[in-house]
């Protein structure tokens, strides 16, 4: 059975081009955020690629990209995490090679910035199992950093068409770096984990409605021909 997320996925990899014949920049914004959920969804998050200088992918590059992205979460689901890590690295090497800049240099940056989120989402981990292992009085954390900086789970919820339960369950497992638990259990989570702008996502979602009274003014057709 196709997860829910699969299909999700799929679509918005196929959507790419098809937002290019409307907004060819907002395209690119789109690429990058399928590909940030992307390695989201392998538990592979790094927030390096928003600053990649990406190109508009070809249809054979985004079918590659999305076949490797499937056979990644086969073997991770399967347990093979060193066959999924070498299909990982050609997913980079693909990656960098749509770069307008120096792919080598993007190569290295993106491999460094996600051994880097790796760390610092194993280091948030502990920090979790010893602070829900001491007093309460000995470890606390303030509600009073920048309110401005953070999303509340439903908010979040909200910009991934998910529920406000499975945001808790991400936050919990550490899928978001950088998100904490106040003294009175509430959830923040950086502004900084989503590729996307509120106001990206907004242009976005306008184009998504265009294509769809598109389609259905011209009734069944490849969105491809529109």
């Amino acid at each position: 059975m196709i997860d829910v997320r699969d299909q999700e996925q799929e679509k918005l990899w196929d959507s790419i081009l098809t937002i290019a014949k409307i907004d060819k920049e907002q395209a690119k914004i789109v690429f990058k955020a399928v590909v940030e959920r992307s390695l989201r969804h392998i538990g592979m998050f790094t927030p390096f690629v928003a600053s990649i200088p990406l190109r508009l992918p070809k249809n054979e590059h985004i079918q590659l990209l999305k076949n490797l992205e499937k056979q990644i979460n086969k073997h991770l689901i399967q347990k093979n995490e060193e066959e999924a890590y070498e299909i990982l690295v050609e997913y980079i090497e693909v990656l960098s090679g749509l770069t307008e800049s120096d792919s080598k240099i993007i190569r290295r940056r993106l491999i460094a910035s996600i051994l880097r989120q790796q760390s610092q989402r194993s280091a948030s981990t502990t920090y979790r199992v010893i602070r829900e292992k001491a007093p309460i009085s000995n470890i606390t954390i303030s509600d009073e950093k920048n309110e401005s900086l953070y999303y509340k789970p439903k908010e979040i919820a909200k910009r991934l068409g998910i529920s406000d339960q499975t945001v808790r369950r991400m936050c919990e497992r550490g899928k978001f770096p950088g998100a904490y638990q106040t003294d009175g259990g509430h959830w923040k989570i950086p502004k900084d984990v989503l590729i996307t702008t509120e106001k990206q996502d907004k242009k976005a979602e306008q184009l998504f409605q265009q294509i769809d009274t598109k389609n259905k003014e011209a009734g069944a057709v490849d969105e491809f021909d529109l």
